[in-house]
Protein backbone atom coordinates (compact mmCIF):
# COMPACT_ATOMS: atom_id res chain seq x y z
CA UNK A 1 0.00 0.00 0.00
CA UNK A 2 1.32 3.46 -0.92
CA UNK A 3 1.40 6.04 1.86
CA UNK A 4 1.62 9.76 1.22
CA UNK A 5 3.06 11.50 4.25
CA UNK A 6 3.70 9.80 7.57
CA UNK A 7 2.39 6.47 8.86
CA UNK A 8 0.05 7.91 11.49
CA UNK A 9 0.10 4.76 13.62
CA UNK A 10 3.87 5.08 13.96
CA UNK A 11 3.52 8.79 14.71
CA UNK A 12 1.02 8.00 17.47
CA UNK A 13 3.31 5.31 18.90
CA UNK A 14 6.06 7.91 19.15
CA UNK A 15 3.63 10.38 20.72
CA UNK A 16 2.67 7.80 23.34
CA UNK A 17 6.35 7.17 24.11
CA UNK A 18 6.92 10.90 24.64
CA UNK A 19 3.83 11.19 26.83
CA UNK A 20 5.06 8.22 28.92
CA UNK A 21 8.40 9.97 29.32
CA UNK A 22 6.61 13.14 30.41
CA UNK A 23 4.69 11.21 33.06
CA UNK A 24 7.76 9.36 34.35
CA UNK A 25 9.92 12.48 34.60
CA UNK A 26 7.10 14.37 36.32
CA UNK A 27 6.62 11.52 38.80
CA UNK A 28 10.35 11.49 39.58
CA UNK A 29 10.40 15.22 40.32
CA UNK A 30 7.26 14.99 42.47
CA UNK A 31 8.82 12.11 44.45
CA UNK A 32 12.16 13.85 45.04
CA UNK A 33 10.88 17.35 45.88
CA UNK A 34 9.40 16.39 49.29
CA UNK A 35 12.40 14.20 50.13
CA UNK A 36 14.79 17.10 49.69
CA UNK A 37 12.50 19.45 51.60
CA UNK A 38 12.13 17.07 54.55
CA UNK A 39 15.86 16.46 55.25
CA UNK A 40 16.80 17.71 58.73
CA UNK A 41 19.86 19.68 57.65
CA UNK A 42 20.79 23.29 58.35
CA UNK A 43 23.69 25.54 57.52
CA UNK A 44 25.36 27.04 54.47
CA UNK A 45 25.95 23.69 52.76
CA UNK A 46 22.31 22.71 53.28
CA UNK A 47 21.10 25.99 51.78
CA UNK A 48 23.46 25.59 48.81
CA UNK A 49 22.25 22.02 48.22
CA UNK A 50 18.58 23.03 48.31
CA UNK A 51 19.27 25.88 45.91
CA UNK A 52 21.07 23.47 43.59
CA UNK A 53 18.15 21.03 43.77
CA UNK A 54 15.65 23.77 43.07
CA UNK A 55 17.49 24.48 39.82
CA UNK A 56 17.51 20.78 38.96
CA UNK A 57 13.81 20.48 39.77
CA UNK A 58 13.00 23.37 37.48
CA UNK A 59 15.02 21.81 34.65
CA UNK A 60 13.25 18.48 35.15
CA UNK A 61 9.90 20.26 35.00
CA UNK A 62 10.92 21.98 31.77
CA UNK A 63 12.04 18.66 30.29
CA UNK A 64 8.67 17.08 31.16
CA UNK A 65 6.89 20.01 29.50
CA UNK A 66 8.98 19.56 26.35
CA UNK A 67 8.17 15.85 26.23
CA UNK A 68 4.47 16.54 26.73
CA UNK A 69 4.50 19.27 24.08
CA UNK A 70 6.21 16.91 21.67
CA UNK A 71 3.55 14.27 22.29
CA UNK A 72 0.76 16.76 21.64
CA UNK A 73 2.46 18.05 18.50
CA UNK A 74 2.85 14.58 17.02
CA UNK A 75 -0.75 13.68 17.89
CA UNK A 76 -2.00 16.83 16.16
CA UNK A 77 0.05 16.04 13.06
CA UNK A 78 -1.38 12.52 12.97
CA UNK A 79 -4.92 13.79 13.48
CA UNK A 80 -4.58 16.36 10.73
CA UNK A 81 -3.28 13.74 8.30
CA UNK A 82 -6.04 11.28 9.27
CA UNK A 83 -8.64 14.01 8.72
CA UNK A 84 -7.15 14.86 5.31
CA UNK A 85 -7.33 11.18 4.35
CA UNK A 86 -10.96 10.78 5.43
CA UNK A 87 -13.61 11.70 2.82
CA UNK A 88 -15.58 13.62 5.44
CA UNK A 89 -12.63 15.13 7.27
CA UNK A 90 -13.47 13.15 10.41
CA UNK A 91 -11.21 11.37 12.91
CA UNK A 92 -11.82 8.97 15.79
CA UNK A 93 -11.07 10.73 19.12
CA UNK A 94 -10.54 7.36 20.80
CA UNK A 95 -7.30 6.90 18.84
CA UNK A 96 -5.79 9.99 20.48
CA UNK A 97 -6.86 9.41 24.08
CA UNK A 98 -4.48 11.13 26.47
CA UNK A 99 -2.28 12.56 23.70
CA UNK A 100 -3.83 15.97 23.13
CA UNK A 101 -3.38 18.90 25.47
CA UNK A 102 -5.82 21.62 26.44
CA UNK A 103 -7.25 23.07 29.59
CA UNK A 104 -10.54 21.23 29.27
CA UNK A 105 -12.45 18.49 27.46
CA UNK A 106 -13.92 21.32 25.39
CA UNK A 107 -10.43 22.18 24.10
CA UNK A 108 -9.86 18.60 22.95
CA UNK A 109 -13.28 18.23 21.31
CA UNK A 110 -12.89 21.57 19.54
CA UNK A 111 -9.47 20.55 18.24
CA UNK A 112 -10.90 17.48 16.53
CA UNK A 113 -13.72 19.57 15.11
CA UNK A 114 -11.38 22.34 13.88
CA UNK A 115 -9.16 20.02 11.86
CA UNK A 116 -12.24 19.01 9.86
CA UNK A 117 -13.32 22.59 9.10
CA UNK A 118 -11.53 22.81 5.72
CA UNK A 119 -13.46 19.75 4.53
CA UNK A 120 -16.92 20.89 5.61
CA UNK A 121 -19.29 23.56 4.36
CA UNK A 122 -19.83 26.69 6.39
CA UNK A 123 -23.08 26.63 8.35
CA UNK A 124 -25.39 29.18 6.75
CA UNK A 125 -29.00 29.69 5.74
CA UNK A 126 -28.68 27.64 2.57
CA UNK A 127 -27.08 24.66 4.34
CA UNK A 128 -29.97 24.65 6.81
CA UNK A 129 -32.72 24.29 4.22
CA UNK A 130 -33.18 27.93 3.29
CA UNK A 131 -35.01 30.78 4.97
CA UNK A 132 -38.18 29.91 6.86
CA UNK A 133 -39.58 33.34 5.98
CA UNK A 134 -39.17 32.67 2.24
CA UNK A 135 -40.85 29.28 2.51
CA UNK A 136 -43.64 30.61 4.75
CA UNK A 137 -44.55 34.13 3.58
CA UNK A 138 -47.40 34.35 6.11
CA UNK A 139 -45.06 33.81 9.06
CA UNK A 140 -44.80 36.81 11.39
CA UNK A 141 -41.46 36.96 13.26
CA UNK A 142 -43.14 39.01 15.98
CA UNK A 143 -44.99 35.80 16.92
CA UNK A 144 -41.77 34.29 18.29
CA UNK A 145 -42.35 34.22 22.03
CA UNK A 146 -39.53 35.83 24.00
CA UNK A 147 -41.18 36.59 27.35
CA UNK A 148 -40.21 34.61 30.43
CA UNK A 149 -43.60 32.88 30.49
CA UNK A 150 -43.41 31.92 26.82
CA UNK A 151 -39.84 30.69 27.10
CA UNK A 152 -40.62 28.58 30.16
CA UNK A 153 -43.21 26.44 28.35
CA UNK A 154 -41.66 26.24 24.86
CA UNK A 155 -40.60 22.70 23.87
CA UNK A 156 -37.31 22.09 22.08
CA UNK A 157 -37.02 20.37 18.71
CA UNK A 158 -33.43 20.01 17.48
CA UNK A 159 -32.86 20.47 13.76
CA UNK A 160 -30.17 19.02 11.53
CA UNK A 161 -27.24 20.64 13.33
CA UNK A 162 -25.25 18.63 15.89
CA UNK A 163 -25.52 21.39 18.50
CA UNK A 164 -27.23 19.32 21.20
CA UNK A 165 -24.63 20.60 23.71
CA UNK A 166 -26.01 24.11 23.18
CA UNK A 167 -29.71 23.23 22.93
CA UNK A 168 -29.64 21.01 26.04
CA UNK A 169 -28.10 23.94 27.92
CA UNK A 170 -30.98 26.14 26.74
CA UNK A 171 -33.42 23.52 28.02
CA UNK A 172 -31.70 23.44 31.40
CA UNK A 173 -31.94 27.24 31.62
CA UNK A 174 -35.63 27.08 30.66
CA UNK A 175 -36.17 24.98 33.76
CA UNK A 176 -33.84 26.79 36.16
CA UNK A 177 -33.76 30.42 35.02
CA UNK A 178 -36.09 31.27 32.10
CA UNK A 179 -35.89 34.90 33.19
CA UNK A 180 -32.25 35.09 32.14
CA UNK A 181 -33.07 33.62 28.72
CA UNK A 182 -35.75 36.30 28.32
CA UNK A 183 -33.39 39.08 29.43
CA UNK A 184 -30.76 37.96 26.93
CA UNK A 185 -32.98 38.14 23.86
CA UNK A 186 -34.31 41.53 22.78
CA UNK A 187 -36.87 41.79 19.99
CA UNK A 188 -36.22 44.67 17.55
CA UNK A 189 -38.61 46.74 15.50
CA UNK A 190 -42.31 47.48 15.69
CA UNK A 191 -44.01 45.23 16.48
CA UNK A 192 -41.15 43.66 18.50
CA UNK A 193 -39.41 41.01 16.43
CA UNK A 194 -40.34 42.46 13.06
CA UNK A 195 -36.73 43.58 12.53
CA UNK A 196 -35.13 40.62 14.27
CA UNK A 197 -33.46 40.16 17.63
CA UNK A 198 -30.34 40.87 19.68
CA UNK A 199 -29.07 37.86 21.66
CA UNK A 200 -26.47 37.88 24.44
CA UNK A 201 -24.11 34.87 24.60
CA UNK A 202 -21.12 34.38 26.90
CA UNK A 203 -18.19 33.65 24.59
CA UNK A 204 -14.51 33.48 25.52
CA UNK A 205 -15.07 34.97 28.95
CA UNK A 206 -17.30 37.89 28.02
CA UNK A 207 -20.85 38.68 26.96
CA UNK A 208 -21.32 39.35 23.27
CA UNK A 209 -24.38 40.82 21.56
CA UNK A 210 -25.30 39.04 18.31
CA UNK A 211 -27.85 40.27 15.78
CA UNK A 212 -30.26 37.82 14.15
CA UNK A 213 -32.58 38.81 11.31
CA UNK A 214 -35.92 37.12 10.55
CA UNK A 215 -34.53 35.97 7.18
CA UNK A 216 -31.81 34.00 9.00
CA UNK A 217 -34.28 31.68 10.73
CA UNK A 218 -34.11 28.44 8.73
CA UNK A 219 -36.30 25.53 7.77
CA UNK A 220 -33.93 22.90 9.16
CA UNK A 221 -32.80 24.68 12.30
CA UNK A 222 -34.00 24.27 15.87
CA UNK A 223 -37.74 24.73 16.24
CA UNK A 224 -40.48 24.89 18.83
CA UNK A 225 -42.54 21.71 18.94
CA UNK A 226 -46.00 21.99 17.41
CA UNK A 227 -48.46 19.29 16.43
CA UNK A 228 -47.65 15.60 16.12
CA UNK A 229 -44.85 15.58 13.54
CA UNK A 230 -41.49 17.27 13.18
CA UNK A 231 -42.81 19.09 10.13
CA UNK A 232 -45.31 20.88 12.36
CA UNK A 233 -42.53 22.66 14.25
CA UNK A 234 -42.41 26.45 14.18
CA UNK A 235 -39.71 29.02 14.90
CA UNK A 236 -39.35 29.79 18.59
CA UNK A 237 -36.92 31.60 20.83
CA UNK A 238 -34.52 28.61 20.54
CA UNK A 239 -34.40 29.18 16.75
CA UNK A 240 -33.11 32.69 17.41
CA UNK A 241 -30.58 31.54 20.01
CA UNK A 242 -29.25 28.86 17.66
CA UNK A 243 -28.82 31.36 14.84
CA UNK A 244 -27.01 33.68 17.24
CA UNK A 245 -24.57 30.84 17.94
CA UNK A 246 -23.99 30.41 14.20
CA UNK A 247 -23.54 34.14 13.57
CA UNK A 248 -21.21 34.59 16.53
CA UNK A 249 -18.81 32.06 15.00
CA UNK A 250 -19.36 33.05 11.36
CA UNK A 251 -20.75 29.63 10.56
CA UNK A 252 -17.56 27.77 11.50
CA UNK A 253 -18.62 24.09 11.89
CA UNK A 254 -16.17 23.28 14.68
CA UNK A 255 -17.63 26.00 16.91
CA UNK A 256 -21.18 24.80 16.39
CA UNK A 257 -21.42 21.06 15.87
CA UNK A 258 -19.83 19.62 19.01
CA UNK A 259 -18.81 20.64 22.50
CA UNK A 260 -19.22 19.62 26.12
CA UNK A 261 -22.13 19.95 28.54
CA UNK A 262 -20.21 22.57 30.51
CA UNK A 263 -19.45 24.67 27.43
CA UNK A 264 -23.14 24.99 26.61
CA UNK A 265 -24.21 25.90 30.13
CA UNK A 266 -21.47 28.52 30.46
CA UNK A 267 -22.34 30.09 27.10
CA UNK A 268 -26.00 30.41 28.07
CA UNK A 269 -25.66 31.39 31.74
CA UNK A 270 -22.29 33.14 31.85
CA UNK A 271 -21.46 31.26 35.04
CA UNK A 272 -18.80 28.68 35.73
CA UNK A 273 -19.72 25.02 35.45
CA UNK A 274 -18.36 21.93 37.15
CA UNK A 275 -17.36 19.11 34.81
CA UNK A 276 -17.18 15.45 35.85
CA UNK A 277 -16.07 12.70 33.49
CA UNK A 278 -16.24 8.90 33.14
CA UNK A 279 -15.95 7.15 36.53
CA UNK A 280 -15.68 10.37 38.55
CA UNK A 281 -19.23 11.59 37.98
CA UNK A 282 -21.81 12.71 40.54
CA UNK A 283 -23.68 10.28 42.74
CA UNK A 284 -27.47 10.16 42.74
CA UNK A 285 -27.46 12.34 45.87
CA UNK A 286 -25.25 14.93 44.14
CA UNK A 287 -27.48 15.03 41.07
CA UNK A 288 -30.52 15.38 43.33
CA UNK A 289 -28.92 18.19 45.34
CA UNK A 290 -28.05 20.12 42.18
CA UNK A 291 -31.57 19.74 40.77
CA UNK A 292 -33.18 20.73 44.07
CA UNK A 293 -30.92 23.79 44.23
CA UNK A 294 -32.10 24.92 40.79
CA UNK A 295 -28.76 24.35 39.06
CA UNK A 296 -28.67 23.57 35.32
CA UNK A 297 -27.48 20.02 34.64
CA UNK A 298 -26.68 18.30 31.35
CA UNK A 299 -24.93 15.03 30.49
CA UNK A 300 -23.16 13.58 27.43
CA UNK A 301 -23.43 10.00 26.21
CA UNK A 302 -20.61 7.77 25.02
CA UNK A 303 -19.22 9.22 21.77
CA UNK A 304 -19.04 5.87 19.99
CA UNK A 305 -21.80 3.65 21.38
CA UNK A 306 -23.51 3.59 24.78
CA UNK A 307 -23.14 0.09 26.23
CA UNK A 308 -24.72 0.45 29.66
CA UNK A 309 -28.16 -0.47 30.94
CA UNK A 310 -29.90 2.39 29.10
CA UNK A 311 -28.01 1.91 25.83
CA UNK A 312 -31.10 0.92 23.82
CA UNK A 313 -32.76 4.27 24.57
CA UNK A 314 -29.76 6.63 24.31
CA UNK A 315 -28.36 8.42 21.28
CA UNK A 316 -24.55 8.20 21.00
CA UNK A 317 -22.43 11.38 21.24
CA UNK A 318 -25.48 13.31 22.42
CA UNK A 319 -26.10 15.80 25.21
CA UNK A 320 -29.27 15.54 27.29
CA UNK A 321 -30.79 17.80 29.91
CA UNK A 322 -31.19 16.29 33.37
CA UNK A 323 -34.75 17.31 34.24
CA UNK A 324 -35.30 15.49 37.51
CA UNK A 325 -34.88 12.31 39.51
CA UNK A 326 -36.85 9.34 40.82
CA UNK A 327 -36.26 8.91 44.55
CA UNK A 328 -37.77 5.42 44.60
CA UNK A 329 -35.54 3.97 41.88
CA UNK A 330 -32.43 6.09 42.37
CA UNK A 331 -32.51 7.17 38.73
CA UNK A 332 -32.00 10.55 37.13
CA UNK A 333 -34.32 11.59 34.30
CA UNK A 334 -32.89 12.80 30.99
CA UNK A 335 -34.70 14.83 28.34
CA UNK A 336 -33.66 14.64 24.68
CA UNK A 337 -33.41 17.94 22.75
CA UNK A 338 -34.53 16.07 19.63
CA UNK A 339 -38.06 16.65 20.95
CA UNK A 340 -41.15 14.57 21.47
CA UNK A 341 -41.79 14.08 17.72
CA UNK A 342 -38.39 12.50 17.14
CA UNK A 343 -37.91 8.77 16.56
CA UNK A 344 -35.51 8.73 19.53
CA UNK A 345 -36.77 8.36 23.08
CA UNK A 346 -37.72 11.72 24.57
CA UNK A 347 -37.22 10.67 28.20
CA UNK A 348 -34.56 8.25 29.40
CA UNK A 349 -33.75 7.13 32.95
CA UNK A 350 -30.27 6.17 34.10
CA UNK A 351 -28.95 4.96 37.44
CA UNK A 352 -25.76 6.78 38.57
CA UNK A 353 -25.05 4.03 41.10
CA UNK A 354 -24.87 1.35 38.42
CA UNK A 355 -21.35 0.04 37.69
CA UNK A 356 -22.24 0.43 34.01
CA UNK A 357 -23.28 4.10 34.28
CA UNK A 358 -20.01 5.36 32.73
CA UNK A 359 -20.62 3.12 29.70
CA UNK A 360 -23.69 5.23 28.93
CA UNK A 361 -22.85 8.67 30.36
CA UNK A 362 -19.28 9.90 29.96
CA UNK A 363 -19.57 13.47 31.17
CA UNK A 364 -21.74 15.72 33.35
CA UNK A 365 -21.93 19.49 33.52
CA UNK A 366 -23.46 21.21 36.56
CA UNK A 367 -23.80 24.98 36.48
CA UNK A 368 -23.87 27.37 39.40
Amino acid sequence: MNIWGADTEQVLDQARALRTGDERVTALREALDPVVASVAWTGADADAFRELWQGCSTQIQELAAQLGSGAEGLAREAAQQDAASDPNGQVDPEAYDGLLGGESWSDVINFFERIGDPFRDTVDTESLGGSYADANPDWAPEDVGTTEAEIRVAQMQQGTLGDCWFLAAIMSAQQTDPGQLAENIAARGSPPGADGWEVELFIDGQWESITVSPEEITNDGAMQVRGDTRGDGEPGFMSVYERALINAHEGRPSAISADTPAAGIEMITGRSTQTSSLGDQPSFDEYRAAIDAGQPVTVMTDPILPLGEASDDLVAAHVYQVTGYDESSGEIILSNPHGRNSAAEQEVRVDPSSPHFAKDIVQTGIGE
